[in-house]
């Protein structure tokens, strides 16, 4: 049964899939009549490369610290854990024998 439920419709859609022609001309024929050959060139829209203009560092600086930071390092933004130095005397310290 289940055989059949699946069988039947896939041999009927190969089946239509089979008669439909697909609209192109006979490659074999000569004189078989076909659409004139397009050329796009690879380079077609292509931009070339404009150098910006540069600005001063120190007015680019001012602007980012104006903003609160640089994009992804803005202050606030991330786990909200202070890193620092360990301090002395730490279990840090201890587990490697005092060394630095």
């Amino acid at each position: 049964m289940r055989i059949t439920v699946f069988a039947a419709p896939a041999l009927l859609l190969a089946g239509a899939a089979v008669a439909q022609s697909d609209g192109r001309a006979n490659s074999t024929e000569p004189q078989a009549k076909v659409p004139p050959v397009e050329f796009r060139s690879a380079f077609e829209g292509y931009r070339p490369f404009v150098d910006q203009e540069t600005r001063d560092w120190r007015k680019a600086n001012e602007e980012v610290g104006a903003a609160g930071g640089h994009m992804g390092h803005r202050p606030g933004q991330g786990s909200g854990q202070q890193t620092s130095k360990p301090q002395p005397g730490s279990s840090r310290d201890k587990s490697h024998g005092g060394h630095k």
